[in-house]
């Protein structure tokens, strides 16, 4: 989904990581991204996961295209501050 001819809204990839990437492991290979915006865009990936799963844990499904990316995401985090 990168396209590194391409400039990247990064206000609104944090808004909405998976309409910019389709999956946490892709922000880090985005040249296009410095590493503060890389770990913005997967920390707000890693709490929109947290809470699509504590809602699903409430017995609240969301749409059948959301996919958890949590455990993904949080290790990007690791890998990017490692």
């Amino acid at each position: 989904m990168t396209h590194p001819e391409t400039s990247i809204d990064v206000d609104d990839a944090v808004m909405d990581p998976s309409r910019h990437f389709s999956r946490p492991a892709e922000v880090l290979d985005d040249a296009r991204l410095t590493r503060d915006e890389k770990r913005r865009i997967l920390q707000s990936w890693a709490l929109d996961a947290e809470l699509i799963s504590e809602a699903e844990s409430e017995n609240m499904r969301g749409r059948a295209s959301d996919r958890s990316y949590l455990r993904e995401a949080k290790l990007a985090l690791l890998k990017l501050d490692g």
